[in-house]
């Protein structure tokens, strides 16, 4: 089964992400200062991984999704109208269960 991915779910493990590189960053200014060279300045440098790069590309594949898939809607609203739209109430429960308790229901 695929669980749905929320946009503020997964910025949650890019925020993260981002203050573990942050918290490596500031230990390293100190020594990049010191070994500044004649100038003594120090340089910026913003590099992404290969993992974060995906990870972004996923996240805006996401944010262009709809909420709401017309399509479906249309489908289900044209079965309920003609009367061809039944509910497996066995299924149903046994999808709940499985949600909740997982495959112990077998």
């Amino acid at each position: 089964m695929v669980l749905p991915v929320r946009p503020q779910d997964a910025s949650g493990v890019y925020q993260r992400q981002v203050a573990q590189a942050q918290a490596a960053a500031a230990q390293e200014t100190p020594r990049r200062v010191a070994q500044g060279g004649a100038s003594g300045r120090r340089m910026d440098q913003v590099s992404l991984s290969a993992g974060a790069q995906s990870f972004a590309r996923v996240m805006e594949a996401v944010q262009q999704q709809p909420d709401v898939r017309a399509e479906r809607v249309a489908s289900v609203r044209a079965r309920i109208a003609g009367g061809m739209y039944g509910i497996d109430a066995g299924l149903i429960a046994r999808r709940l269960s499985e949600r909740a308790f997982g495959d112990v229901a077998r």
